[in-house]
């Protein structure tokens, strides 16, 4: 009697070559070592009903296999993108050269304004925050949020949640945090993935109510072609010297209000708040602190706009955390981009809290786009790849990303929200709606399913 063992790992990466192959030929030789061996009948055996083998890979091996797939996803995304890879230090200057803040990186990779911390407390307590030897940067009272959300600056000794818990109030620990950087998702279409996925555009609008969203982003060409009869109303929230990038607001913007030639808006009677947040990190590259975020939420409470579009990563965050919080009970439904890490990723956040609706991609096909995250996180799937839109410097072309499904998912939200509507209300309306994709019921891949405009 004969044995072999079953082996076997394909990985396809596009059309790129990954340069870091040795984890994942370890995970191959991981799995080979572990999998059992399988009985098999001599050639000349006559065996009509052959057996029903039971066949399932050891946990251990999976888990390598998904750790081995997280490497080749950060190792394709730097050979999709070498600027990927920031410096540990970056400098942000403004226009005249002046520096206007340092990046560094972070635990676990994350980017934050270095030594710069975040703390929502009420302004009598400064005092006892001087006492530790921090420096107050800014003090702003965000009315409708009704919070006052302090940014100060520590000393490299004291530049560490643990050191920082050893000397504040314990209770200040769950409105603690980095000023963080968060980034866009989105990129301009491949000629792989155009070639792969025939191109999407808008066929109707999700409605032609008049409604408002708002557009927490990077700035928008209000002189676009394409957004010259659209109603915006914009409100730059960085240093009004600082160089603000517009090309990803301007995409977003494009699907959701635009409209020339083939692009068509998804709510063409809609008021569109836009939360410029984002400064430029070089001609590819944005990043948008966290105060700022925080900032426009406020804004966007203020405005009564009942949805926001938030097509933006990073961590978690207490005082983010608090933020979304304290909006989603102003009655404000907010929907985020899940991210385009790959499916091996953490969850990124806003898209993961679950007062948000996270947005996922797909094709033409209706297939998952290759590098959107995956989890428990989504609740939506929508056209997200070789989309037609809005670009920077009066264009009109193709993004892709999870970026560009989530003003499809927030233009249906628009579509059903009332004076009493809830997320929860508008998530189920929307399941009846949506096209039910992968396993049946929610999945940790397309949601609920697809929202297709």
């Amino acid at each position: 009697m004969k044995t072999f063992k079953w082996s076997g790992l394909l990985l396809m990466a596009g059309a790129i070559t990954v340069k870091a192959a040795t984890p994942i030929d370890n995970v191959v030789r991981s799995v080979e070592q572990r999998i059992p061996e399988i009985r098999q009948l001599p050639e000349d055996t006559i065996d009509i009903q052959r057996p029903e083998i039971e066949f399932k890979l050891p946990q251990e091996a999976i888990d390598d296999a998904k750790q081995g797939l997280s490497e080749l996803d950060k190792a394709a995304l730097k050979t999709l993108d070498p600027l990927q890879e920031l410096p540990k230090q970056l400098a942000i200057a403004d226009v005249n050269g002046k520096t206007v803040l340092i990046e560094q990186e972070v635990e676990n990779g994350w980017r934050a304004v270095a030594n710069e911390w975040l703390l929502i407390i009420e302004e009598q307590e400064l005092k006892q925050l001087k006492k530790i030897g921090a420096e107050v940067v800014t003090t702003t009272r965000l009315q409708h949020l009704d919070m006052v959300v302090v940014v100060f600056k520590v000393p490299n000794e004291m530049n560490s949640r643990k050191a920082l818990e050893k000397k504040l109030p314990e209770n200040w620990s769950s409105q603690l945090g980095r000023n963080h950087i968060y980034e866009a998702n989105t990129q301009q279409a491949t000629d792989t993935e155009h070639n792969h996925s025939e191109e999407i555009g808008v066929k109707k609008p999700a409605c032609d109510k008049p409604v408002s969203i708002g557009l927490i982003d990077t700035a928008i060409e209000i002189n676009h072609s394409a957004l010259k009869k659209a109603t915006i109303k914009a409100k730059n929230f960085m240093q009004s010297n600082v160089s603000t990038p517009s090309g990803h607001g301007t995409a977003v913007a494009g699907l959701l209000v635009g409209g020339q030639d083939q692009l068509k808006p998804l709510l063409p009677k809609a008021t569109l708040y836009s939360a410029s947040v984002f400064y430029s990190r070089n001609q590819y590259s944005q990043g948008a602190t966290l105060v700022n975020l925080v900032r426009a939420l406020d804004w966007m409470v203020a405005n009564k706009v009942r949805v926001v579009n938030m097509s933006l990563t990073g961590p978690n965050n207490p005082v983010l955390k608090n933020a979304i919080q304290t909006t989603a009970a102003r009655g404000v439904i907010i929907v985020a981009a899940v991210g385009n890490q790959g499916p091996a990723s953490r969850p990124l956040y806003p898209a993961a809290y679950p007062q948000v609706i996270g947005a996922t991609a797909v094709d033409s096909k209706q297939q998952i786009y290759r590098w959107a995250n995956q989890g428990e996180q989504i609740d939506f799937s929508a056209p997200g790849v070789s989309v037609i839109t809005s670009r920077a410097n009066n264009q009109i072309g193709h993004e892709t990303g999870t970026s560009m499904a989530a003003p499809v998912v927030s233009a249906f939200v628009s579509c059903e929200v009332s004076d009493d509507t809830t997320k929860d209300g508008v998530v189920e309306i929307l399941r009846q709606k949506a096209i039910d994709l992968g396993e049946k019921g929610k999945d940790n891949v397309f949601g609920y399913g697809l929202l297709q405009p």
